[in-house]
């Protein structure tokens, strides 16, 4: 049976990075009227064929929590989720927290002109394939019972906008990422990574 399983990790501790990343953003770039919260994530797409999906979903879970090339249990929280068909909703899920309600809830704008807030989640990702193809063999090396036929990997930048609609707040975050000089841009260099929107979901704008 083909399926397809995300995984998503983030750091127990404070992420240092995106720290940083907030810092600049608000201090030195002006969006501070724009970005309301950030998260980072290393995310993983694996499509893979086994004999029914809860032997994939088992299979894949005792690896990811045993290789420290995706997660390290000391460092990381981390989300398994699988379904059966591409695109298609999640029936399996293991880990230590839901990406779906994970938002840095007390960073929302708290101004009654906010028009709205947007939760963009964009995947950034090395142009060539080494690194995914590693990821590859890395896991078929370990499964048992399972092949694992593709992985998309990179960071998923989670960033919290205040915007008046889904097209505003979708180029928001495209400033803010790509890096097209000294003083646009922070989160991906284009000459050696690619970008892609994960999902974009419209949030309360109010604290709750």
């Amino acid at each position: 049976m083909k399926t397809f399983s995300e995984l998503w990790v983030k750091l127990k501790v404070i992420d240092l990075v995106a720290q940083t990343a907030w810092m600049t953003f608000t201090e030195k770039m002006d969006f501070s009227k724009d970005l309301c919260g950030m998260v980072r994530y290393s995310y993983w797409a694996i499509e893979a064929d086994g004999e029914n999906a809860k032997s994939v979903l088992g299979e894949i879970d005792r690896v990811v929590r045993l290789d420290s090339a995706f997660t390290n249990q000391n460092k990381h929280f981390y989300h398994l989720g699988l379904s059966v068909e591409q695109n298609g909703e999640v029936r399996e899920t293991v880990g230590d927290f839901d990406p779906w309600n994970d938002y840095p809830k007390s960073d929302f704008c708290d101004d009654n002109e906010c028009p709205g807030i947007y939760a963009c989640d964009l995947l950034v990702r090395e142009r060539t394939g080494d690194r995914e193809e590693g990821f590859v063999s890395r896991l078929n090396s370990r499964l048992d019972g399972v092949t694992v036929t593709s992985v998309r990997a990179g960071e998923i930048w989670r960033l919290i906008v205040s915007a008046p609609d889904e097209g505003e707040a979708r180029k928001k975050v495209e400033e803010m990422a790509v890096t097209r000089s000294r003083q646009e841009g922070l989160l991906l260099n284009p000459h050696y990574q690619s970008f892609e929107f994960a999902g974009v979901t419209k949030l309360d704008s109010r604290k709750e």
